[in-house]
């Protein structure tokens, strides 16, 4: 419940700089972990840093003080300069996050010189975990205690100056006061029925709206098996709410300044495509914790290379069937080439699609699944690979779009007119691949739904 804190840590190589200089933070009321440093430090290295303090000279025991450019300390104090970079990947998990950077410096010159050195590629820096901001403060000026009690007020100036480095600290902070007013709102609305000091009633009474909130949430069987993820499905909205009306001082119109400066949506620029498929994948996939097929939304591989399998699914010629699926080009050379390509980097996959309330209450069913390709390619090309116009009905593009999941690219497309029903015991039913969310599988059911109710000639 109670864990450490990595959001503030400072790093010296002396006890008593260490001591007065985290003493201004906790002074102010902000927390902070200091680090000694020494050259066999062997812990993990942190994560979820956002300020991190170093001292430039770690083990050299005085400062680089020159009035050389970059090129000249590049060359001349490469010592310093690896010490840091060494010192950086010690304290600083690979998969930290956003952090800024501060070094205690009267050089700012050195600050330029240290980008260079770990920027370089040829010095093997390249997994460092990367600051979005890098600032320095000169230490000497808070030597005595009247000064140091403004450390933190000066560090508070250095994140303000830069509005975007300010939101990112406002997200997290926002983040964390609307949990906070979430738990102190739900507190609030449960009467205080016990003497002072004694909570027996309280908790009674909070164990009945708990329970209340995850079986009409999640439904009754699934929350009694995810009790908490049931809980925290259900206080969402409470937390949205919070989240929404959080109080920020952030100059909006310049984080979002495309929006701000846009006439229409087509003015907007796009993101590159592994950022898009990645936002894609971050909105409607969430991995599998456990090899659960019966989980709505579960999408499952098929071993297309079983005859008895593929046979009870219709299927004769899988190469046939995915063909025609994703209406893959084949008239040049060059497309056939293409086409052995692209069958041979997809997979036949079922995705459970019970319906939402039946899945929610655990009524006794068959699974069912619909029948569809994952196509992995890391060039997939639509227009130039299949005939998009020519696709047939019952292909279904997944979102119309590409999720990078698994450090892949990833194309769903589902035949519409394959939809079986089986025990989540089935032999054909392998491994699953991860779980489609739900707003995702709300919009597939739609489309499933249209699909099988159109209009058509019902009788011969």
């Amino acid at each position: 419940m109670l864990a450490a804190q990595n959001k503030i840590i400072i790093v010296d190589n002396m006890q008593d700089e260490l001591d007065r200089l985290g003493r201004s933070f906790f002074n102010n009321g902000l927390g902070c972990r200091t680090f000694l440093y020494t050259v066999d430090y062997d812990d993990e290295p942190l994560k979820n840093v956002r300020l991190a303090f170093f001292d430039i000279n770690l083990i050299s025991g005085r400062e680089v003080l020159t009035d050389q450019d970059i090129q000249d300390i590049l060359e001349n104090h490469t010592t310093v300069l690896n010490d840091i970079a060494y010192a950086i990947g010690q304290f600083i998990h690979v998969d930290n996050g956003p952090y800024a950077l501060i070094f205690w410096t009267k050089n700012s010159a050195l600050i330029g010189a240290i980008r260079d050195y770990i920027g370089n590629e040829e010095r093997g820096y390249g997994d460092l975990p990367s600051p979005i901001f890098i600032g320095c403060l000169d230490k000497t000026e808070f030597d005595d205690d009247d000064k140091i009690v403004h450390l933190s007020e000066r560090v508070l100036e250095l994140i303000n100056s830069n509005e975007k480095l300010k939101f990112l600290f406002d997200l997290e902070n926002n983040a964390k006061i609307a949990g906070e007013k979430t738990l102190n709102r739900l507190a609030s609305i449960i009467p205080r029925e016990d003497s002072w000091g004694i909570s027996t009633r309280f908790f009674d009474n909070l164990d009945m709206v708990l329970s209340r909130v995850a079986a009409s949430t999640l439904g009754f069987e699934h929350s009694k098996s995810n009790p908490q993820r049931a809980v925290y499905e259900g206080l969402v909205p409470i937390v949205n709410y919070e989240f929404l009306n959080s109080s920020s001082d952030v100059d909006w119109r310049e984080i979002t300044s495309q929006l701000t400066n846009a006439k229409a949506i087509s003015n907007l620029a796009n993101p590159s495509d592994i950022i898009q498929h990645k936002m894609n994948a971050l909105y409607h996939i969430e991995a599998c914790q456990d090899n659960v097929k019966a989980v709505r939304g579960c999408v499952l591989e098929i071993d297309r290379f079983n005859e008895a399998h593929m046979k009870s699914l219709n299927i004769e010629d899988v190469d046939e069937w995915i063909t025609k699926l994703l209406a893959i080009k084949d008239g040049s050379d060059a497309q056939k080439a293409r086409k052995i390509e692209i069958l041979g980097q997809s997979k036949i996959v079922a995705i459970e699609i019970s319906a939402a309330c039946d899945y929610a209450n655990k009524k006794p069913r068959i699974n069912k699944y619909i029948l569809g390709v994952l196509t992995s390619n890391l060039n997939f090309k639509l227009d130039s690979d299949l005939n998009l116009k020519n696709r047939p009905e019952s292909c279904y593009h997944l979102g119309g779009c590409c999720f990078h999941a698994n450090n892949k690219d990833l194309h769903i497309w589902l035949n519409l007119n394959y939809v079986f029903g089986a025990l989540s015991t089935d032999e054909r039913l392998g491994n699953s691949v991860f779980i489609l969310k739900k707003e995702i599988m709300d919009m597939l059911g739609n489309k499933y739904a249209s699909h099988v109710s159109r209009i058509g000639i019902t009788s011969l």
